[in-house]
């Protein structure tokens, strides 16, 4: 199919817009409940339009590129999220067409039906999350498992550090999807498979910003191994001995008169550590240029103390809970026998392996995180 000419992309534009308020007419059927509606299937884009709307997105007319930016993202029913995740492992994309195709992404992610639990948050700490499920909700299956008071500690192999932690994992997982869990109850361990409910369907969610959304649809491609080729930052290779240099050049005299100066933000994490960047490179935020050699060493020192306090948390919350599990394995091989004892044993010599290793790391890692 030859390429989209330029000057009919726009009316094209228009016309799918009115196609798709044609197409996904909400159809309210017999029996529905008040609120339940029926949504027209639409037909599959081809995916040689979609390629044709990808080439256009790095398009010498900025117009074009919008234009084609919106038509992926939003206006064009027939293309899915999963179509945009295909482009965007296309080898040789520019990064212009790169970030355009996730913004695409973000709006199609968006709109698509997303996972729900089903419950208020209580006491948070990293590690255990308090939860409280809506009582019996046919609409939330996970209401029938959990239990008041129940602390969800991990999802998957990933501890829980915050209540935005949890909700990504949630959003980044589709209605009827299972979440797996490590639940804390009481002094037990339990390891849960969850089933998902719908966000549609609840009331009084959160109000899902560009940053919940922005962290799900990140999680959804790291699990799937998607969409993990980005485009390089200057800061992923600056380390500390570059900063010096740049900006207190070889010869140069340190002058501080002018404190209210600003550089962009780039935390470095120590001396011969890469800088640690944002998701999206520069951050809009300023630090105070520093005043003299000593002043960028110490603030990396600083940084970097921070940082490993961070790593650390997660780390010592999830060594308590392995301890924990531990302790109730050894409880229950006391009235166990055959086949069943056997599966402990292995399952606490696995476990016993993971604290060894994790102890060693936090070993590790302490030092870095309190101050010399």
């Amino acid at each position: 199919m030859p390429p989209t000419p330029k000057h009919t992309l726009c009316g094209g534009l228009v016309l799918a817009l009115a196609a798709s308020s044609a197409r996904a007419q909400l159809q309210p059927e017999p029996g529905m409940r008040p609120n339940e509606v029926r949504i027209e299937t639409v037909p599959e884009t081809d995916e040689s339009i979609v390629r044709e709307l990808v080439e256009l997105l790095d398009d010498e007319d900025w117009l074009q590129r919008d234009l084609a930016t919106i038509e992926l993202g939003e206006l064009d029913p027939g293309i899915t999220l999963e179509m945009i995740e295909r482009q965007i492992e296309r080898p040789g994309l520019s990064p212009e067409q790169l970030a355009r195709l996730r913004l695409a992404a973000l709006r199609r992610y968006a709109m698509r039906p997303k996972g729900a639990l089903g419950v208020s948050f209580g006491t948070i700490r990293v590690g255990a999350i308090e939860i409280q499920p809506i009582p019996q909700d046919d609409d939330f299956p996970a209401s029938k498992v959990l239990k008041d008071g129940d602390q969800i500690a991990m999802v998957a192999d990933r501890i829980i550090d915050g209540s935005f932690s949890l909700r990504i994992e949630i959003l980044s997982r589709e209605p009827g999807d299972i979440l797996p869990v490590t639940v804390l109850r009481g002094q037990r361990v339990l390891h849960l498979d969850l089933e998902l409910g719908s966000f549609d369907d609840l009331s009084g969610a959160v109000r899902m910003d560009s940053d919940l959304l922005n962290s799900a649809l990140a999680l959804r491609w790291e699990r799937a191994q998607r969409g993990q080729s980005k485009a390089g930052s200057v800061g992923e290779a600056i380390e500390l001995e570059d900063w010096e240099r740049a900006a207190f050049p070889p010869g140069s005299t340190p002058d501080a008169r002018e404190p209210d100066l600003h550089a962009p933000r780039g935390w470095v994490s120590g001396e011969g550590v890469r800088v640690e960047m944002g998701n999206s490179g520069w951050s809009p935020s300023t630090i105070d240029v520093w005043s003299n050699p000593t002043a960028l060493r110490d603030a990396a020192a600083q940084r970097g103390m921070v940082l490993a306090g961070d790593r650390i948390q997660p780390m010592i919350a999830l060594r308590l809970l392995i301890e924990r599990e531990r302790e109730q394995i050894i409880a229950e091989l006391e009235s166990v026998e055959g086949e069943e004892r056997t599966l402990l044993i292995r399952r606490l010599d696995v476990l016993t392996s993971r604290l060894d290793a994790l102890t060693e790391a936090i070993a590790q890692t302490r030092p870095a995180a309190v101050e010399p």
